[in-house]
């Protein structure tokens, strides 16, 4: 992709989150309630010892959106510095956390290609939302995250999966002529199924705003071993690694996006989630899902 496209790819996609402000922090379906929830469990879990300096130790918080992670990593103990390429969501951002008393924060509008901090600043970084999968040129975005963490430093990190329910989900969708509401046609959805298996690729991910608008947006799927390939290449090692949306895919995510999920949808839903949080750390279910959520730590010098 040229500079030129990337740069409006980039604006393209700030654009569109920036229209979804006031959805963020508003979430009453079931799957990115699930989501975000699982991604503050493992954060509040796996980054609760921030390193015993008289200054406070730093976050980055990589496209951090309305500072979901942002203000739990302030509750932690960090000095947390988020950037985001939409300035609607860094704003709300500001407000909450300030709002919360927590004003010991950074919000900066900056690209993840080109992040405007020194070597080896933080001691610890977030990649959530899934903010990766958005970026043209996502194997800079990794260079950058890297090259901004201390050595030893670990990053919590959510991609986009390209394995997962959704696939078969789509395909049967196209043969039913959209009868669960993917809006795209039996063709497309083949395409996910593309080779080489090992390999993600980039789709164009049709998204339904609350407003009953459908956009789409180019998304970037990823594999668990490529990502861990690609996470090697710029001294990433990864320690731990979950699948999101394995077992709860068996009901697809059209469904579970849809706000307010009647009592029964959300008793099924939650026995399926059940399983897959004692399920989703090991092998097969950690490797497929709809998202990947990876802890990596840097290497040390």
């Amino acid at each position: 992709m040229s500079g030129k496209a990337a740069t409006t790819q980039v604006e393209y996609v700030a654009q569109i989150f920036d229209e979804m402000v006031n959805e963020y922090d508003n979430l009453s379906d079931l799957w990115y309630s699930y989501t975000f929830g699982t991604i503050s469990r493992i954060l509040l879990g796996e980054f609760s010892n921030p390193t015993g300096d008289n200054s406070k130790p730093i976050a980055l918080d990589v496209g951090c959106g309305t500072g979901i992670q942002s203000f739990d990593l302030a509750k932690l103990g960090y000095r947390v510095v988020g950037i985001d390429v939409a300035k609607d969501l860094l704003k709300r951002a500001h407000a909450k956390l300030k709002m919360a008393g927590l004003h010991d924060t950074d919000f900066l509008v900056a690209d993840a290609q080109w992040l405007p901090f020194r070597d080896s600043i933080s001691s610890c970084a977030n990649c959530c939302g899934p903010t990766l999968s958005f970026v043209p040129n996502w194997r800079l975005a990794l260079s950058e995250i890297s090259r901004s963490m201390k050595p030893g430093a670990r990053l919590l990190m959510e991609v986009e999966g390209k394995w997962n329910f959704d696939m078969f989900w789509e395909i049967i969708n196209g043969i039913g002529h959209n009868f669960l509401q993917y809006d795209e046609s039996l063709a497309k959805a083949i395409t996910h199924l593309r080779s080489p298996l090992n390999i993600g690729h980039t789709i164009q991910y049709a998204f339904e705003l609350e407003s009953g608008e459908v956009i789409e947006m180019p998304l970037r799927l990823f594999t668990a071993s490529e990502l861990k390939k690609e996470l090697l290449r710029v001294d990433l090692i990864e320690e731990k690694r979950w699948g999101l949306h394995v077992i709860t895919n068996l009901i697809p995510s059209t469904i579970l996006g849809k706000a307010h999920p009647s009592r029964g949808l959300r008793l099924i839903f939650n026995a399926l989630a059940s399983i897959e949080k004692r399920a989703n750390s090991y092998w097969p279910f950690s490797s497929f899902g709809c998202s990947l959520l990876v802890i990596a730590r840097k290497a040390s010098l």
